[in-house]
């Protein structure tokens, strides 16, 4: 939950959830931390209706250094954090499950 982030966590959470409004209107839509550490890792650059610029790009890595981790959305505990190690192994799990499957945006 926002409220059991650190100021550096709760900020990225903030920002990714901005750039989930910019594609989509909705605060937090599904996969946006996804495809977002996708244009971190330079494999995407677009969400929705969201081009992803550079300097978008660069406030993700600089929240995500910040804070040591990223943030994702858990239907029980909503945004939550991982350390950046324990959230790469996350995103792996999850791009495996997708590999037969688009990304949905």
């Amino acid at each position: 939950m926002l409220d059991d982030l650190s100021l550096s966590q709760r900020a990225l959470a903030d920002y990714i959830s901005d750039l989930s409004e910019e594609a989509y209107c909705a605060g937090w839509m599904q996969n946006v931390e996804y495809a977002l550490w996708q244009a971190v890792r330079g494999e995407r650059s677009s969400f929705g209706r969201l081009i992803i610029s550079g300097e978008q790009v660069r406030r993700l890595e600089d929240l995500s250094r910040e804070c040591e981790g990223w943030i994702f959305f858990d239907d029980h505990n909503e945004e939550s954090w991982l350390p950046t190690s324990q959230w790469e192994q996350r995103f792996d799990a999850w791009l495996a499950t997708r590999a037969q499957r688009p990304l949905d945006d």
